[in-house]
């Protein structure tokens, strides 16, 4: 039996230290379930492993402590607790809890230094790291989206009323857009605006250039309709769709400000006991 006890300390030991340093869900799970054989292994003749998971978890936990906090908080979380049933069980066991002295001295030290001061300062470096990111990201994808309807726009198959109406309706999505973000309109109202600049209206170039040159204009597809008869009519809803958003716009500022009046007259205006004389 002891041998069992001894190739099973052995296992944990090496599931430890593949999980004790590294990062992941798994790795946390390695690191606890290893612990815990670890600790029942305190009452059998493998009781050494007590004081190889202690060591390991003692150089992990000192490890996580000193990198940054919001990248290895869970692992750092999993070492401590992994540490914390080990020293249980030695204290249990009669071994000498060693490990609770340096993780306590580093852990210390790590304050004195400014440790909680130097993760905030990493985090917040972090943040505005991911928001650059995001920035140049959309950056990239507004300038691929411009080059884009550029291409579509100057496309020489598009016929001269449908670029004529591509026209107006990008330069009133664009206009309508800006002052949308400059009122305190529904945010669905400003995404169907961008949904028309952005998508709907390329989308319906891009479906009428995907058809035959041969036959764009003349084949009927629908109704008697042909592909470019079928394209100004998108066009067209598009917009008068930027028409409906606008008067929604303008009902919503106006229903706005009608109830911040009625509201303010309630509260402050005249009431009738103030008119009797």
């Amino acid at each position: 039996m002891d041998a069992v006890w001894t190739l099973l300390a052995v296992v944990s030991t090496v599931a430890m230290l593949s999980g004790a340093f590294t990062r992941g869900r798994d790795a946390i799970l390695r690191t606890l379930g290893s612990a815990l054989v670890m600790a029942g292994l305190a009452f059998t003749h493998a009781d050494w492993a007590v004081e190889a998971g202690m060591a390991i978890l003692t150089l992990s936990s000192i490890q996580f402590l000193y990198r940054p906090y919001h990248k290895v908080r869970r692992e750092l979380q999993a070492s401590l607790a992994s540490l914390v049933v080990l020293l249980a069980a030695a204290a249990t066991t009669h071994h000498y809890p060693w490990a609770v002295f340096p993780v306590g001295f580093m852990a210390v030290l790590w304050v004195i230094t400014g440790g909680p001061a130097r993760n905030r300062r990493k985090e917040a470096k972090s943040v505005r790291r991911e928001e650059m990111r995001k920035v140049s990201e959309q950056a990239a994808a507004a300038h691929d989206s411009a080059v884009d309807l550029d291409r579509l726009f100057n496309h020489p198959r598009l016929p001269g009323v449908a670029r004529e109406r591509l026209h107006i309706v990008l330069r009133r999505a664009d206009a309508l857009h800006a002052d949308l973000r400059t009122r305190q309109v529904s945010d669905r109202l400003i995404f169907e605006v961008e949904q028309i600049h952005e998508d709907y209206a390329p989308t319906a170039v891009r479906s009428y250039l995907a058809l035959s040159p041969a036959t764009a204009d003349t084949a009927p597809i629908e109704d008697g309709k042909t592909g470019a008869v079928l394209l100004q009519e998108q066009l067209e809803l598009l917009d008068s769709a930027l028409d409906d958003i606008a008067t929604a716009a303008q009902s919503a500022g106006a229903d706005g400000i009608l109830a911040s009046h009625r509201f303010l007259r309630d509260k402050f205006g005249p009431s009738g006991d103030d008119l009797r004389l």
